[in-house]
């Protein structure tokens, strides 16, 4: 794939630059091998969901902006049908989908995409009030200071936050963005946050529910 269409490898290496990490350092925080992650780069391998997830919590990349640069290099490559480009980002969002449900139900059973995706339409309701769209705006520095500023879905998260704050967006998209941000913000979720780490898992799922909806993908 010639480098001026690299879109993915421009985004990775900005970031790089950023954060002053070579390549050696970036392989050595993701423990992704040197040569995978030149390639990668360089447009000569396509990234596995894992590499991306790694690679987006390490560079601090919303997961969503990778997975649109695949898309785009896709799509300006000329070799690859649209279709491909259609099944690639699909195959991705609901592998993790579906990597995100099956551990939510490990620890509840009774919690579904339908559970989750109800609760998004209610404070996606919620937050074109102003008092959701109040609480969506000051009440996210303090959840994630408690969360703390580590993941892919936090980037995503702090993403949408500056759009929400600064109204970039349709209304529908704000609405979505903004219930995402309260499904994360509000103690009503599915799973209860004090279980640390599983209690945030319903949440990750949301954000990928929501980020999929921004999409269109389901």
């Amino acid at each position: 794939m010639p480098e001026k269409l690299n879109k993915l490898g421009m985004a990775l290496r900005d970031a790089m630059n950023q954060h002053d990490y070579s390549i050696r350092q970036l392989a050595e925080f993701t423990a992704i091998d040197k040569a995978t992650i030149s390639r990668i780069i360089n447009g000569k391998r396509r990234p596995t969901l894992q590499h991306l997830k790694k690679l987006s919590m390490t560079l601090e990349i919303p997961f969503h902006d990778l997975v649109e640069a695949i898309d785009y290099d896709i799509a300006t490559n000329g070799k690859e049908k649209k279709s491909e480009k259609k099944s690639t980002s699909e195959a991705l969002l609901a592998n993790e989908v579906e990597l995100l449900k099956k551990s939510v139900q490990l620890h509840d059973p009774s919690i579904t995409t339908d559970k989750i995706s109800a609760e998004l339409k209610t404070f996606e309701e919620y937050a074109e009030t102003h008092e959701g769209k109040t609480l969506a705006e000051d009440g996210f520095e303090a959840k994630v200071n408690h969360f703390g500023n580590v993941g892919p879905y936090i980037q995503q998260l702090k993403f949408w936050h500056q759009k929400f704050l600064l109204a970039e967006g349709s209304k529908n998209d704000l609405a979505i963005m903004g219930g995402a941000l309260l499904y994360f913000i509000l103690p009503l979720d599915l799973l209860h946050d004090y279980i640390f780490a599983v209690g945030y898992l319903d949440d990750c799922l949301a954000i990928q529910l929501a980020g999929n909806k921004l999409e269109n993908r389901i």
